[in-house]
C-alpha cells in the first residue's frame, strides 16, 4: 500500500525478501575532494561527470578552483578523459548534452553558462543577463535550446546557440528560488519552485505560457521541490527536499492554479534520526521512478503508475551524499553521484519479488520544515527587484542606533513581561547519542534549515554543535506560526566576529526577525530580502565558552528579547523592544555567525505560540 502524502504519512516500509534476486549496487572513486553532482550521457552511452570541488553552502569560495568535468565509459566504467576547466571559468554543477555531443553546464559562482566541446577540447561561456541569478540545473530542447533554472532569483531563462542571445522568464513569486527544470516530448518546459513559502510546479509552454500547479493547497513547511522529471507517459515527477517524498502530477488532470491530478508518496526510511533531503530523481524506460535522499544515504525506485512498493537501496559508502546526480541511462542502469564520498555509484536493476510490506516505527508526525533551496539555506542575498546585495554579517548591515533607557528595561517604556505564550509547538532537549548532523528534535520534529544539510552541524555530548563554520546557519523546528516566543540555551567559544541567537517569523536565510549576542550588546535585528536593518538593541557584555539564556517574543508587530545567564534568576523586564510589521508568520528557530574557528553549543531549545 502507497499512502497519499496529502491524507497520511506512509505507516509502512518495505524490505526485500530473503529470496529476491539482489540487484548490482557499486561505486568507485573520482578523485577525492572533487565533489561530484550532476551527471549526463552522450549519443555513445559515456557518462559524464561534474565535478564542481567544492558544496555551495550557498556559495562556493572564489578561492576555489574552476573544477573538472570527467567523462567515463558506462560498460567498464573507466575514465575515458578529465577535462579541467579554464582559470577564468567556475565551477560546473549540472551538465546537459546536445544533439551535436557539446556539453552544457552551468556555474552559479560565475552566473554563467559554459560549454564544453569534446571534437575540439575548446569551451565557451556567457554571461546571464540577470546579475546573481545563480544558473542551477539545465536541460536541453529539441530546437537545441538550453533552458535553465535561476536558483539565486524568481526566473528561468533559454539560450539559443544559433544567435547567442538569452530570454528570461520571471515567476509571478519574487522568491520562488526555481530549482530543477526538463524538458517533456512536446518542448514543454517544467520546472520547481523550490521555496517552501511557494512550493509551485512551474510550465512554460512551448507556446509562451507560464502557468503554475500546486503541490497542496496551501504551501507547506519542508515542502521544496528540488529535481524534476517526465515519465515514458508525459506525467511530471519531482523530489521534495525535506518533506521525505516524491511528487506526480498526472498531465491530463492537472489544471493551472489547482493542485489538481498531484499525488504525493512518502517512501520507508532506513535510518530513523539520519533526516530527509529528497533531492536526484529520473525515470527508466520501463517506468520506474529513481530517486535519492542524501541524508538517509540511499537511493530509492518506484512505479510511475503511482501504485506499489518502494525499493530501497543503501549507499556502498557509508555517509556519501547521494544527491543530485540521479540519472539513468538508455540500458535502465541508474547512475548516482556520491557528493562527500567522492564516487560514482550505479545500480544495474535485477528481477525481483515485489517488496513485502512490514511495520515501520517512523513517528507520523508533520512534515519536517526545511528553509528553501538544493543548497543549505540562504541563497546569495537579494534586494526587492531581484538583483543581489552584499550580504552583511555580524551586528548587520547598519550602524547600531543605541536604544536608551528610560525603565529599568532600557526599552524605552519599562514594560513588564506579559504573560508568555503557552502552547508549546517545539523543542528539543538535545539528549541524543552523537551523530552528523542535528537529525530529530526530541519532540519527534526534524530540524530544517541548514541543521539536516551541512556539516557544520552535529550532536555531541548532548549538546547542539556548530562548527567549521565561516558565514551564518540557520535552525529551524516546528510548524509555521504568527505569534510566537523562543527560549534557548547556548554558548559560543569566541565572540569575534560572530554571534548567537533565535529567529521569529522565519521564512528562509534572506527572511526574518532574529535576536541574539555577539559578546557586546543583545540585538534585534530584520533582514529583508538579504538586507538586514537593526531595530534595537542593548548593552549585553557577555562571555565566551559560558551559557546563557535568550527570550525572544513577537506579538503581532511587538518584538521584545532579553537574555541573562544561565543559572541566575531570569530578567523580570524586557531589554530590547521594538516594533515592526514586515512579516506576519514564519518559523520558529536558531540562527549563529560561526567563523573563525568558533564553536557554537545549544543546550536546550522551546518555542511557544499563542
Amino acid at each position: 500500500m502507497v499512502a497519499l502524502i496529502s491524507v497520511v504519512l506512509m505507516s509502512i516500509s518495505y524490505i526485500l525478501p530473503a529470496q529476491a534476486a539482489a540487484p548490482a549496487v557499486t561505486d568507485f572513486s573520482v578523485q577525492v575532494g572533487t565533489n561530484p553532482w550532476g551527471t549526463a550521457f552522450d549519443q555513445a552511452g559515456h557518462v559524464w561527470v561534474a565535478l564542481p570541488g567544492c558544496d555551495p553552502t550557498p556559495t562556493c569560495s572564489t578561492t576555489v578552483p574552476p573544477g573538472k568535468i570527467n567523462v567515463y565509459d558506462a560498460k567498464t566504467q573507466a575514465l575515458l578523459r578529465s577535462y579541467t576547466l579554464p582559470v577564468n571559468y567556475a565551477q560546473a554543477f549540472f551538465l546537459a548534452v546536445d544533439a551535436q555531443g557539446n556539453v552544457w553546464f552551468a556555474m552559479p559562482m560565475a552566473n554563467a553558462l559554459g560549454v564544453l566541446h569534446p571534437q575540439t577540447g575548446l569551451y565557451q561561456q556567457w554571461q546571464v543577463p540577470t546579475a546573481g541569478a545563480g544558473p542551477w540545473d539545465l536541460a536541453v530542447d529539441a530546437q537545441g535550446k538550453i533552458w535553465f533554472t535561476e536558483h539565486y532569483s524568481n526566473k528561468i531563462g533559454s539560450f539559443d546557440p544559433q544567435t547567442q542571445k538569452f530570454v528570461e522568464i520571471a515567476t509571478p513569486a519574487i522568491n520562488s528560488v526555481p530549482y530543477g527544470i526538463a524538458v517533456d516530448a512536446a518542448d514543454n518546459v517544467w520546472f520547481t519552485e523550490n521555496n517552501d513559502a511557494v512550493g509551485l510546479i512551474g510550465e512554460y509552454t512551448a507556446h509562451g505560457q507560464l502557468q503554475e500547479y500546486k503541490v497542496r493547497v496551501a504551501p507547506a513547511s519542508g515542502l521544496t521541490p528540488h529535481l524534476i522529471a517526465v515519465d515514458p507517459t508525459g506525467n511530471i515527477w519531482w523530489s521534495e527536499g525535506f518533506a521525505g517524498a516524491i511528487g506526480r502530477l498526472q498531465v491530463s488532470a492537472a489544471r493551472p492554479g489547482t493542485n489538481n491530478g498531484v499525488s504525493e508518496y512518502v517512501y520507508p526510511r532506513p535510518c530513523q534520526v539520519c533526516g530527509v533531503h529528497t533531492s536526484g530523481i529520473s525515470v527508466d524506460r520501463n517506468g520506474l521512478v529513481w530517486f535519492a535522499d542524501s541524508l538517509q544515504n540511499m537511493v530509492g525506485s518506484f512505479p510511475s503508475t503511482g501504485s506499489g512498493a518502494f525499493t530501497i537501496y543503501n549507499s556502498p559508502t557509508a555517509n556519501s551524499h547521494i544527491h543530485d546526480g540521479v540519472n539513468v541511462d538508455a540500458q535502465n542502469t541508474v547512475w548516482f553521484t556520491e557528493e562527500f564520498g567522492n564516487n560514482l555509484g550505479r545500480i544495474v536493476p535485477a528481477s525481483s519479488q515485489p517488496p513485502v510490506p512490514i511495520n515501520d516505527p517512523l513517528p507520523t508526525v508533520s512534515p519536517p520544515v526545511l528553509e528553501p533551496g538544493h543548497t543549505p539555506t540562504s541563497t546569495p542575498p537579494v534586494n526587492q527587484t531581484g538583483t543581489p546585495t552584499s550580504s552583511p554579517a555580524g551586528n548587520g548591515g547598519v550602524p547600531p542606533v543605541h536604544v536608551p533607557p528610560t525603565g529599568t528595561d532600557g526599552s524605552g517604556s519599562g514594560d513588564h513581561l506579559p504573560p508568555m505564550p503557552t502552547r508549546l509547538i517545539a523543542q528539543d532537549t538535545f539528549q541524543h547519542h552523537d551523530h552528523p548532523f542535528w537529525g530529530r528534535a526530541s519532540d519527534g520534529h526534524a530540524w530544517g534549515g541548514d541543521a539536516n544539510m551541512i556539516h557544520t552541524f552535529s550532536i555531541n555530548e548532548q549538546h547542539g554543535i556548530v562548527s567549521h563554520g565561516g558565514t551564518n546557519y540557520s535552525a529551524v523546528l516546528g510548524p509555521a506560526v504568527a505569534d510566537a516566543e523562543v527560549v534557548f540555551s547556548g554558548s559560543i567559544s569566541a565572540f569575534k566576529d560572530t554571534n548567537i541567537g533565535a529567529v521569529l517569523r522565519w521564512s528562509d536565510g534572506n527572511n526574518w526577525y532574529k535576536a541574539y549576542i555577539d559578546g557586546e550588546q543583545l540585538v534585534v535585528q530584520k533582514k529583508l530580502y538579504g538586507r538586514t536593518t537593526i531595530l534595537g538593541h542593548y548593552m549585553f557584555p557577555a562571555r565566551a565558552h559560558h551559557m546563557y539564556n535568550l527570550r525572544f517574543q513577537v506579538d503581532g508587530n511587538v518584538l521584545r528579547a532579553r537574555a541573562w545567564s544561565t543559572g541566575s534568576p531570569e530578567p523580570s523586564h524586557w531589554l530590547v523592544t521594538a516594533t515592526d510589521n514586515t512579516f506576519k508568520r514564519g518559523f520558529c528557530g536558531l540562527r549563529m555567525l560561526v567563523q573563525n574557528s568558533a564553536v557554537a553549543s545549544i543546550a536546550s531549545f522551546k518555542a511557544f505560540a499563542k
